[in-house]
């Protein structure tokens, strides 16, 4: 296990997790509902406090943090714009954060099954797919609900 390693998959989980913060800032944006917008800003600050946790873990296995989110990312908040143009704001909001948090997810099982992956950097991760786990059921549960 080298620092180096942890230090370049967390630096794609930061980056990911700057694309999820970003993306729910949006969501927030274009949601009707107030319930919607509230819980769309509550998760785009969760997400940012799971980065600052992910930027001190690089840091303390000697790293720089990147910065900025993917160009992917990008595109897909251009997307989402457009989307909630030609659809129902709320749907288009929850079906794009629904998206983005399924990568999400699946980066974190990916890093978590890296064996270079440093033990700190497992727990930290493994701390925050709890509250990725339960995102995805409250999502799910938006979903219906704007239905």
């Amino acid at each position: 296990m080298t620092n180096n390693a942890s230090i370049e998959t967390l630096n794609g989980i930061l980056e990911t997790l700057t694309d999820s913060k970003q993306g729910y800032e949006k969501a927030a944006e274009i949601a009707d509902r107030d319930t919607f917008k509230s819980f769309f800003s509550r998760r785009a600050a969760s997400r940012s406090a799971m980065s600052a946790g992910v930027r001190n873990e690089i840091i303390e296995l000697g790293g720089t943090p990147e910065n900025d989110g993917t160009i992917l990312a990008s595109a897909h908040r251009v997307f989402m714009g457009l989307s909630a143009a030609v659809q129902d704001n709320d749907e288009a909001a929850i079906e794009a954060v629904d998206t983005g948090e399924e990568h999400l997810r699946k980066k974190f099982e990916k890093a978590l099954e890296d064996d270079e992956l440093s033990p700190s950097a497992k727990t930290l991760l493994r701390n925050y797919q709890g509250e990725l786990r339960a995102d995805g059921r409250l999502i799910d549960y938006l979903e219906d609900a704007s239905a």
